[in-house]
């Protein structure tokens, strides 16, 4: 069975979400998602898996400072290129409609480029229809972008969620075809 790893840093319930929403997606593949809260995860548990999805919220235009710890206990993993060939993607939250997310994905991509892994981005037009929703309305390719209102904590919309459900089904299929080395 394919197994994705989503390893995340969630402060409030944002990141927490997604991640949730997309283990769903991956399980709907056929795939086994294993969540990783940064607080409790190791860059050599990653190791045994074919693929990870990097999730954080923007803080202040970057990665939040618990993912970018992480990402420098990888040096070990890195030197052995334990990590090449996996399939990466990310995703990110902030409370603004831009909120500089485009670099937090950018500074995901090239981590996940310098350890050798494939990048797989999101393959929606900008609010594509579903049902009464909108997927991908913040126009993200690189990876999922959320964003929610910052009164009150306010909760992840339902578009987003669905997103978040759809990126995770559409790795878990990449990863697959990567693994199995099928085209379909």
């Amino acid at each position: 069975m394919i197994k994705i790893a989503i390893l995340y840093y969630s402060r409030y319930t944002h990141i927490e979400a997604l991640t949730k929403a997309m283990a769903e997606g991956i399980r709907a593949e056929g795939a086994e998602p294993i969540l990783m809260h940064t607080s409790a995860a190791s860059a050599e548990a990653l190791n045994d898996v074919d693929g990870i999805i990097f999730g954080t919220p923007t803080h202040f235009g970057s990665v939040a400072a618990e993912l970018k710890a992480f990402f420098d206990t990888t040096t070990p993993v890195w030197l052995q290129q334990k990590w090449r060939n996996k399939i990466a993607a990310g995703f990110t939250h902030s409370s603004s409609l831009s909120g500089d997310k485009l670099n937090t994905l950018q500074q995901i991509m090239i981590f996940a480029m310098q350890h050798g892994m494939i990048w797989v981005g999101l393959d929606l037009l900008p609010n594509k229809p579903k049902d009464d929703l909108k997927l991908n309305r913040l126009g993200s390719w690189m990876g999922l972008m959320a964003q929610s209102d910052m009164s009150n904590n306010g909760p992840v919309s339902l578009d987003d969620l669905e997103t978040a459900r759809y990126f995770g089904g559409r790795i878990a299929k990449v990863t697959e075809r990567f693994v199995s080395g099928t085209k379909n």
